[in-house]
């Protein structure tokens, strides 16, 4: 089976128009890049299933999450992915571990244990503490390991580097590498 994703999606706004038909790798990092205002987030919302497109076809490999020649829309609750926007949007009431475990409980099957993510993100020292006692890259690193531990077919990433400093930035893209290294899934990653 090919692993290939299949993005065709048009999403007309008074003032934009969104007409993107991609055909990407089923497994590394993509990037979509641009000037704010392109489309880049609306297009990882569209394949997220945030945003429905009037004219879209969305499959990886032999799932079809959209096909509106048919009438075909998967809900984003029920397609399996991974999303990291640019604020990490941890649950302040739960510790790391509490945040990866809430990610493992949406994972129908386990592709990857807890104490693997948290040591691929090099945050297993961070499992006991919340989220208020994070450094800002620490928290993305939890974010993407949450959504790791879901079980996705795709992560979607964006900006998640954004709100960061530089030296936030240097520490977390040692890590991101790492995903790009380690693990064969596709990663969709927004930026300008």
């Amino acid at each position: 089976m090919s692993r290939a994703i299949r993005a065709r999606l048009r999403i007309d706004r008074r003032d934009f128009r969104l007409d993107v038909d991609l055909t990407l790798p089923g497994c590394g990092i993509t990037g979509l890049f641009g000037h704010s205002g392109s489309g880049k987030t609306t297009c990882l919302r569209a394949m997220a299933g945030l945003e429905r497109a009037s004219d879209g076809y969305f499959a990886i490999g032999d799932e079809v999450w959209q096909d509106e020649s048919i009438g075909r829309f998967v809900p984003p609750h029920r397609r399996a992915l991974g999303v990291v926007f640019q604020e990490a949007s941890l649950f302040p009431h739960l510790s790391v571990r509490g945040n990866m475990q809430f990610g493992e409980k949406r994972a129908p099957k386990h592709h990857f244990a807890l104490p693997e993510v948290a040591e691929l993100l090099g945050i297993e020292q961070l499992l006991d503490r919340s989220p208020g006692q994070l450094s800002g890259g620490e928290r993305q690193r939890v974010a993407i390991a949450r959504a790791l531990l879901a079980a996705p077919q795709i992560l979607l990433l964006d900006e998640p580097l954004a709100a960061l400093d530089l030296k936030r930035k240097l520490e977390i893209l040692p890590y991101m590498e790492r995903l790009h290294r380690e693990l064969s899934l596709p990663i969709i990653y927004v930026s300008h």
